[in-house]
């Protein structure tokens, strides 16, 4: 049963994105496992061919090889038979603050929105232990113009692509508890879940596209090698820091119950350096 890297072809990779991708791509090779790559494309808009291909070569360069592309995202169908939904036409902050009146208006138009079952969803995590989430509002599983949203494809995709090893990182921890409720709903099997720390810029924010000096393009550019991006990884992996570092060799140290929950930092532009976050 295979693991899977699923990038977002929206901007190009950034170290948070290596870090993610090196983890589930650790977890697959230390026990001899399939490896799939699938583009999670659905955001039409956004997703281009070009940064498909930028990101095939960013993963290539990091090292990161997979034994089969599955089709992506924009090239799949999705289903809601068998969930308990309702339409709902309110904006998305209106349903964030828990005032949409929608669960039982039984409207016609809008969006698909999933019940939720109230309560907390317990589960395992690899390196966290045992958790316990409840969602915080009713997800949105189909937008308005019918196209599948990321809670409900990812999870028809995880289970018909047979991956039974998720690693991403832990700003979709509570996305966990809507995703094992579809996954109980449709009385499929869940895959096991691991959680890598988030990667801080030096504004304080999550690592995004819009932190430009940590996208492995323009730390190519820089000159920094595959290996100083595996080396400055080290401590975000429960690892004795080093200057560089080779995948393969990270194989024989890597083990998920030493990921710490982090957050880490990344050093200032010029610099390639991940450490613990100051409080």
């Amino acid at each position: 049963m295979p693991g899977r890297l699923a990038p977002t072809p929206s901007g190009h990779l950034h170290l948070g994105n290596a870090l993610a991708f090196g983890a589930a791509w650790l977890s697959a090779r230390a026990v001899g496992t399939t490896l799939l790559l699938r583009m999670e494309d659905l955001d039409r808009g956004r997703a281009r061919p070009e940064i498909m291909e930028s990101q095939r070569e960013d993963l290539a360069w990091l090292g990161l090889d997979w034994d089969a592309e599955v089709p992506p995202q924009s090239l799949r169908s999705y289903s809601l038979a068998g969930l308990d939904v309702y339409r709902c036409d309110c904006p998305r902050r209106t349903r964030l603050a828990g005032q949409c009146a929608c669960r039982d208006a039984n409207k016609s138009e809008g969006a698909c929105c999933f019940r939720v079952k109230p309560g907390g969803v317990a589960f395992v995590d690899r390196a966290r232990g045992a958790q316990c989430w409840e969602p915080e509002a009713d997800p949105v599983l189909q937008r308005a113009d019918g196209e599948a949203a990321y809670p409900l494809a990812v999870v028809i995709d995880d289970h018909r692509d047979g991956v039974d090893q998720v690693v991403r990182g832990a700003d979709l921890l509570e996305a966990t508890a809507v995703q094992l409720q579809l996954y109980d709903a449709w009385g499929w099997r869940p895959p096991t879940w691991l959680h890598v720390p988030l990667l801080l810029g030096p504004d304080g924010r999550k690592l995004s596209k819009s932190h430009q000096s940590a996208e492995l393009r323009a730390l190519r550019a820089a000159g920094f090698g595959p290996e100083r991006v595996w080396g400055a990884l080290r401590p975000a992996f429960g690892l004795a820091p080093a200057r560089s570092c080779r995948l393969w060799d990270l194989i024989e140290e890597f083990e998920a119950a030493k990921i710490p929950e982090g957050p880490f930092e990344v050093g200032e532009e010029g610099r390639l350096s991940v450490r613990g976050a100051r409080a």
